[in-house]
């Protein structure tokens, strides 16, 4: 009985943290974050810019009211879910990527869009910055 008390404390702390760590963010932050993780995934190893992109997605999930979304761009999710999908397709994991490819689909907002649009339009951003 005290184990399952322990482990619903656990869960339920590790949950609000969460919670409360996404509203104290700052666009200034997420800035940086997006930032670091689109160069690992343009510049570092597929690992580190897998690792990158899944904490940055992360980030993005845990906005819940959308506040953050709305300073730094309402698709970063999906762009960011798209850039997992193109490491995982890269490295022949093609049910991962088709797995990521549908959440950038699902996430984004504004006219309903193809994968083959979705990776245009991240292939023409990526250009832009590398």
């Amino acid at each position: 009985m005290k184990n399952i008390i322990k482990l619903s404390l656990i869960t339920l702390f590790s949950l609000t943290s969460s919670i409360s760590i996404a509203n104290e963010i700052s666009p200034g932050f997420l800035k940086k974050e997006i930032g670091f993780a689109h160069s690992q995934y343009l510049k570092g190893s597929p690992e580190s810019g897998l690792y990158a992109l899944e904490a940055l997605a992360r980030i993005l999930e845990s906005d819940k009211s959308n506040s953050l979304r709305s300073e730094v761009g309402t698709n970063n999710l999906s762009f960011t879910y798209l850039r997992i999908g193109l490491l995982h397709e890269r490295s022949g994991s093609y049910s991962k990527a088709s797995s990521y490819f549908n959440k950038a689909i699902d996430s984004y907002e504004g006219e309903n869009v193809e994968i083959a649009q979705l990776k245009k339009v991240v292939s023409h951003l990526d250009s832009k910055r590398s």
